[in-house]
């Protein structure tokens, strides 16, 4: 018997497929790459199910467009990511065969404990393209525990219920718990974010997924605060209140391509071994940025990023039980 998919995962699925394409994704194409769709008993159950569904969307806020020929047949769908999401994503081969192989290493990670859909999002760019696909690459995906906050928190805005989790801001060096009424979600900047009401500081707050520790525990009582009149999720500018962040770090020669192209300060000879002042939106993305150059990159100031960039390595071969640093 198939597995049965639950109503939000099935929803989310839906999400990250109609928002990783500029073209219409078919009915066809929604039925036979988002799971929960097959299994309906009938055409007729697909069609109720999709509907419910794409309408469910729209009233938590995100947009979901029909396309239509000039003739008023329906093409099919999607959700505009100049409205929603981040600009249109291009990779090449390489670069996606990359994010499938670490896809599969991520599935194995102790940190990657709730089923992810990366891969569906690139089998949606590049439908038509016969010389590779996501799929040729086999493995389980997993989304990280930071983006594991999303199945309660897209259950919780449909079920109207606050929810609680501790959560860590910029400047706190503990996590406080928050109480708080979700209002929407919003991707920005290639993170997610979660808009509402947080009880605690009794004002409307924007919390990013990432920053969130721990389980979210979706409560029994009902949202206690409703959006304000006119609220409209997809209007919101990047849901990141945090100013930018440098750092110096040391590049070797020829290597560190992405640091490199984020500094602000360059050496004479681009290519050489040299410090750089890079500058990126937020703390975790610069520690990101130093992280994925591994051994070819070294950040020198200030003290707070390089403990950042050490203990995420820490969290890194923890996770796959290499030992210590």
């Amino acid at each position: 018997m198939p597995e049965r998919i639950d109503r939000t995962e099935r929803l989310l699925n839906l999400v990250i497929c109609l928002m990783a394409t500029q073209a219409a994704v078919s009915r066809a194409q929604i039925e036979r790459q988002i799971p929960g769709y097959a299994q309906a008993a009938s055409p007729g159950a697909f069609e109720r199910m999709f509907e419910r569904d794409k309408e469910e969307l729209r009233s938590m806020g995100i947009p979901v467009e029909t396309v239509s020929d000039p003739s008023g047949e329906v093409l099919g769908y999607r959700v505009p990511q100049e409205s929603y999401a981040l600009s249109p994503i291009e990779l090449t081969l390489a670069e996606r065969a990359a994010i499938a192989v670490a896809a599969q290493v991520w599935s194995r990670a102790a940190i990657a404990n709730v089923p992810g859909t990366a891969l569906r999002k690139l089998e949606t760019l590049d439908s038509a393209d016969d010389e590779w696909s996501p799929s040729d690459v086999h493995g389980t995906v997993q989304l990280t525990s930071s983006e594991a906050a999303l199945l309660p928190l897209m259950a919780a805005i449909r079920q109207n219920r606050s929810v609680g989790f501790d959560y860590r801001a910029p400047a706190d060096v503990q996590s406080t718990a928050r109480e708080v009424s979700p209002w929407g979600l919003r991707s920005s900047q290639g993170r997610w974010f979660l808009i509402g009401y947080d009880h605690h500081r009794e004002a409307q707050r924007t919390f990013r997924l990432s920053r969130i520790t721990g389980a979210v525990t979706v409560t029994a009582k009902p949202r206690q605060l409703q959006p304000p009149e006119g609220f409209d999720v997809s209007s919101l500018h990047r849901a990141d209140d945090e100013p930018s962040v440098d750092a110096v770090v040391r590049v070797r020669a020829s290597r560190a391509a992405a640091l490199r192209r984020h500094a602000t300060v360059s050496a004479a000879d681009p290519t050489g071994e040299a410090d750089l002042t890079v500058t990126a939106g937020s703390r975790d993305a610069l520690v990101s940025l130093v992280c994925a150059a591994g051994a070819d990159a070294t950040v020198l100031e200030p003290d707070d990023v390089v403990s950042d960039v050490v203990e995420s390595l820490r969290a890194v071969l923890a996770a796959h039980r290499v030992g210590d640093v």
